[in-house]
């Protein structure tokens, strides 16, 4: 039980504000070599996976209940038992993946190393997957921050990234507990060569990316982060200077020479079309300057059944010829901005704790800056590799990431969500643009390094020149589908022979 909590807490060591990524390369080793040396029975191997899961997110998502003073919440204390339910809920990924493991392994060395990736992969990319996704805290996100380790991604995206931490994890684990010098001896270089072959092909792709892009056309994008106060922002009172303040900021990025300026989501505090005044405002300032704005705001259409009203989480490309391009969130933050199975049975959009109920936006080509195609990623959207992988074959040539994380407060939350965004540069080799209200704001390039940033509660306008990209990358082509092939008959055979084991077993 011991080691499980340790590797719970290691692994959130990988990740901000500790950010000890290449940690994650040792961090489930004690686990793992735990239970190659006890071989815990099937009951133990899901305590000792739901210990581990639940000391890792206990301390990587602890600052949820400091949400409370700027979230509005309409029950306050709710925010400590959601935390609980949170952990809880996703304590069960690592606590049946050991338990599966073990079953396919039955805890001996080499069905172990194959075993332990391949079902981490799966796992993870069941955990982002549904209604209730929430792929916090995948392990190949913790080699964010470090560019030569994760250029692979284009290839196979962060779970694969996670298929080779895991790797490493199990084979220093077994090289920790075999009895055999020869076995342990392989294990440990083995391990090393995965991460000297991780760590060179990351080089090689860094260097031509740095090629590649001291070569490319560049296009004036303008960051802004106005760090509006969450406490006013939706007050009536306040609206004309938050709207003020987004009129300001444009004004800047056009004497700053930009072609394009990215504010957060929802920095326009108002549903859009009940506000013709404002709305008007931002299509004559972009006529004046001829640059776009891109902002997010809420919006409504009566679009639902028997025309009912719906609510949408949305952003919108205000152009230089007067009209306005909108997208609609359509990743929403599970029982933050929409109730799970809220779109199948409308009751449940009834239910009131202060969560918001947007309903989830249709599927959208890319949107326009002039000639030049975005994809939008609304907050949450950014850890969802999907909707990039579909704008990118859309024809997106960078992508823009909006996001109001003022919410999180000065915790780890802005740093940790802010670091997932990195990864979807790499995975299609694209410009990524950042503007979050309060921060962390940042410009990525496509070869996974942040060269501009706005940190936490800094009032900002900068503006960045991004490259303009078109080629398609193996992971925008394919997305997850060869990793969970590949894992799935790594592990075929594992399963056939703990089934005829079983088999014989019986009497």
């Amino acid at each position: 039980m011991l080691p499980a909590l340790v590797s719970g807490v290691l692994v959130t060591l990988c990740f901000p504000v500790f950010d000890l990524g290449p940690l994650s390369f040792l961090a489930m080793t004690p686990l793992f070599a735990a239970v190659l040396k006890y071989k815990p029975t099937r009951r133990e191997a899901y305590r000792a996976g739901w210990l581990c899961g639940g000391a890792c997110f206990v301390t990587m998502l602890w600052w949820i209940v400091k949400l409370v003073p700027s979230a509005g919440v309409a029950i306050p204390w709710l925010m400590t038992p959601a935390l609980i339910l949170l952990v809880l809920y996703l304590s069960l990924y690592p606590a049946f993946y050991l338990l599966v493991v073990g079953a396919l392994s039955r805890w001996r060395p080499l069905p172990f190393v194959i075993a332990a990736p391949a079902t981490w992969a799966l796992f993870e990319m069941a955990r982002a997957r549904g209604e209730l996704a929430f792929p916090w805290g995948v392990l190949g996100y913790s080699l964010s921050d470090h560019p030569s380790l994760i250029q692979s991604a284009d290839v196979w995206g962060v779970y694969g990234l996670s298929f080779v931490i895991v790797l490493v994890n199990a084979l220093i684990a077994v090289a920790v507990v075999a009895r055999a010098p020869r076995t342990r001896l392989s294990s440990a270089v083995l391990a090393l060569v995965v991460v000297a072959a991780l760590y060179g092909h990351g080089s090689r792709k860094l260097a031509q990316e740095h090629t590649r892009t001291a070569g490319t056309d560049t296009f004036p994008v303008a960051i802004a982060q106005p760090n509006i106060d969450l406490a006013i922002k939706w007050k009536d009172e306040y609206r004309d200077s938050s709207f003020n303040q987004i009129e300001r900021q444009s004004l800047q990025a056009h004497e700053q020479g930009a072609r394009l300026v990215v504010f957060p989501e929802t920095c326009a505090p108002m549903y859009i079309e009940n506000a013709p005044g404002y709305k008007s405002r931002l299509q004559g300032l972009a006529r004046w300057k001829g640059m776009p704005i891109y902002v997010g705001f809420l919006d409504h259409r009566y679009d639902g059944p028997r025309d009912a009203l719906n609510i949408y989480n949305s952003s919108g490309v205000f152009q230089v010829d007067g009209t306005v391009e909108k997208y609609d969130k359509r990743h929403l933050l599970p029982f933050g901005e929409a109730l799970p199975l809220s779109r199948r049975f409308r009751w449940i959009r009834k239910i009131e704790f202060g969560q918001a109920n947007f309903m989830h936006g249709p599927p959208r080509a890319p949107l326009h800056a002039g000639n030049v195609a975005f994809t939008p990623l609304i907050c949450f959207e950014s850890v969802f590799p999907y909707l990039c992988r579909e704008g990118v074959r859309d024809g997106a040539q960078f992508l823009v990431n909006i996001t109001n994380d003022g919410w999180f407060g000065d915790t780890p939350g802005p740093y940790q969500h802010a670091q997932m965004a990195i990864l979807r540069a790499v995975e299609f080799r694209r410009w990524l643009v950042r503007s979050a209200n309060s921060g962390v704001s940042m410009l990525v390039t496509p070869a996974g390094e942040v060269t501009e940033t706005i940190d936490l509660n800094v009032t900002e306008v900068r503006t960045v020149r991004i490259g303009l990209r078109d080629d398609v990358t193996p992971y925008a082509r394919h997305g997850d589908l060869p990793l969970a092939i590949g894992s799935a008959l790594l592990l075929l055979p594992l399963a056939i022979t703990a089934y005829r084991s079983r088999s014989s077993a019986r009497p």
